[in-house]
This record gives C-alpha cells, structure tokens and sequence, in this order.
C-alpha cells in the first residue's frame, strides 16, 4: 500500500484524493472540444525476472525469465476490462507494473494519461487495488481500526471516511466482525476486508487480481454487483485479472488473453466465441438403424469424426453420436438423409457450444506456446 503524501501540489483533491476530471480520463482539449483519455495504456511492456537457480548461484549471472513480453493493450475508461490466462500467464506481474510496485525492463504504460514511472505518485492516488492473495493488513488491528487506518492514508475527511466504511461493511456482510482483530478472520472475511480497502477511496481505476478465489458464492454475487454499479453509475474503470472464464463472461465488456506474457487475443467475449471455426459438434440420440451405418457416418465428405455410445433405456436400445463435422462442408443435411435412409430413429439432435476454455485453449496452441490447464 503506497503512503499518500499530502505536499503533492500539482494535482487538485477532491474529497476522494484526486483531481475533478481527471478521474474519467477526460481532459479539455482546444475550446469546445472534450477528450477522452484511455484509462489504461500499455505500449510494449516488458519485465523479466532472474529464474531461480539455488544459493550456489545467488551471486552469479543468471537466466533471465521473461514474464511480460510486449505486451501492449488498451482499456477505455468506463469499462471492466478482463484480463484473462493460465495461472503464470503474467497477469499479477502486468497489474504490480501499472500499480508502481515494480519497474518494467522496457515500454510504457500510463494511467489516465499518468506515466506509471515517472508520475508513479499520481498513479497511485488514482487508483485501488485487491489481490487474491491479500497479507497487508494490520493483523494486531481489527477490520474497523484497519480500514479507518487506510482511509485517513487517503486523507479522507472524517466524516465521509465513516459513511464509506459504513456502507462497504454492510454491502460485504462484514458488519458483525467489524471490531473483530484480522488474525482471527477466515480466509473469506480477510479477502472481502481487502476489497472494502480497495474501494474506499473510490478511485477512478480499480484492479482486481483474482479477486473472488477465496470469496463463497454470495460474497462473490455482491462483489459483482458493487463492479457493475461502479462503472454503470459512476463511469469508473476496472482491469480483472482472472483464470475463472465464467467470470470474465459475466461481468466484462472486453478482455484481452495471454500467455507466457504475451497478448494473444483482445476483443468482446463474443468476437472471443467467434475467434475459432475449426469444428462443429453435434450431439444425437437415435435408435434402430442398420448395422454398419456408423461407418457410412464417417465416409460422409466433411465429417470428421464420429464416437458412438450405446445406452440401454427402459429396456430400449439407443446411440449417442457425437459427430465432429467441418464448417466449410454441408454435411447436416446429408448425415440427417443417411440416418433415415439406414431406418434410424432421430430422437434428438444438439449442436454442442464450445467452452472458452477450450476456446483458450486453441488460441494457446496456434499461437506456438504451451498449453496450460485453465481453472475453471
């Protein structure tokens, strides 16, 4: 956590700590003319680290590991921006980056127009950030002492400082362990307190590592619902960092893939789902039929392939296929005129949606890097 210094001049405070204006990305450009600033900006970001290699080789030159390599990418303000990958895909290291915990090798990277190095204080007054993995609190302290601890570092004025304490408590259910010292809090609680500190400064960008890893699945509904209002109603920006597809899908407007630390694919989740037309699958239940037929299946042009299941159901004998067909061809119709032709009984036909994990998992593979497994 940054300490604040309040002998910062050069940017105007509101009550929250930052500059009017500033806050949305928006700036005054030539008369009558409004700018937009993106909220994040990332040009070629690039950070490596030292592969460990044992105490015998402490002192010695050693293997630099990259963990950003190029990245660039930009977020608009106003957004929830995800950014998604493989646990070790860099997405920690890319968010302490634009925090100013750690220097990048090469690039840039700015924060409402803010450089991330040479304007790391004005950055940092800007922005919130939780991780997953929070162990920055005062454990001696309890949540309330802590939170009025952090509130006054953003030299929040007393009374709003107790308003927004008060109604982050209750909106995270952390009202009866308020009083509670930190060391005694489940895993749970301590990671919903490292929200509430997150956002008790309202800052204008907020970055959010895997935020809900430790979070049950109403504290993880909430958390959304507070993201969702805070860009719906306020116009703020957030970055999630997540390995949790079904969470990028619920919440974010766009996101960017990487791995290995390199972008792979940024764009909606929809353009993400249209990314890849390698194959369709479709699923049937069908019963009777002649024997043989399946290999008939499978000499059909533009089918791919084709697995068969036999279930007994209520002393009746039926196939599952799952036929993998290419979606160049126009093979549906032709599979369905065979079928009934070998005197199958179609019972149902689905054609089965890909998951965006085994979406990722092809766009890892055609770029060339390493396949990792993605939580889900």
């Amino acid at each position: 956590m940054a300490a604040i210094r309040p002998d910062h001049a050069r940017h105007r405070r509101t009550a929250c700590g930052v500059a009017r204006g500033a806050d949305r990305g928006i700036h005054q450009g030539p008369p009558g003319d409004l700018v937009t600033t993106p909220a994040i900006e990332i040009r070629d970001l690039s950070k490596s680290f030292r592969a460990h290699a044992g105490w015998g080789q402490l002192f010695r030159p050693g293997r630099q590991q990259p963990a950003l390599a190029g990245i660039t990418m930009t977020v608009p303000a106003g957004q929830i921006f995800g950014l998604l990958g493989p646990n070790g895909a860099g997405k920690t290291t890319l968010i302490k980056v634009l925090a100013g915990l750690i220097l990048p090798d090469g690039g840039q990277a700015s924060i409402n127009g803010k450089d991330v190095v040479s304007e790391s204080l004005a950055v940092r007054q800007s922005i919130g950030v939780v991780y997953g993995d929070e162990r920055s609190f005062y454990w001696r302290l309890s949540l309330l002492e802590n939170l009025r601890f952090y509130a006054s570092l953003y030299r929040l004025p007393a009374s709003l400082a107790q308003a927004r304490i008060a109604d982050l408590l209750a909106r995270l259910d952390l009202q009866s362990v308020a009083r509670v010292r930190m060391h005694a809090l489940s895993s749970g609680m301590k990671q919903r307190a490292a929200i509430a500190r997150g956002l008790i400064h309202d800052p204008p960008v907020l970055f959010l590592d895997e935020p809900t890893r430790a979070l049950d699945p109403v504290a993880t509904h909430e958390l959304h619902r507070l993201v969702r209002e805070r860009v719906a109603d306020q116009g703020r920006t957030v970055l999630i960092a997540t390995n949790t597809m079904r969470e990028a899908e619920e919440l974010c407007d766009r996101v960017t893939l990487i791995n290995h630390g390199a972008n792979i694919f940024t764009g909606s989740i929809a353009q993400l789902r249209e990314r890849t037309h390698d194959a369709i699958v479709y699923r049937l239940v069908i019963g009777g039929g002649q024997d043989g037929w399946p290999r008939g299946l499978r000499a059909i042009a533009g089918i791919q392939g084709v697995s068969v299941d036999s279930v007994d159901s209520v002393g009746e004998a039926v196939r599952q296929l799952e036929v993998t067909m290419d979606p160049k061809a126009s093979a549906l119709p032709i599979m369905m005129r065979y079928l009934v032709e070998q005197g199958a009984e179609i019972q149902t036909c689905t054609r089965q949606a890909r998951t965006l994990d085994e979406i990722f998992r092809e766009l890892v593979q055609e770029s060339g890097r390493e396949v990792l497994q993605v939580a889900r």
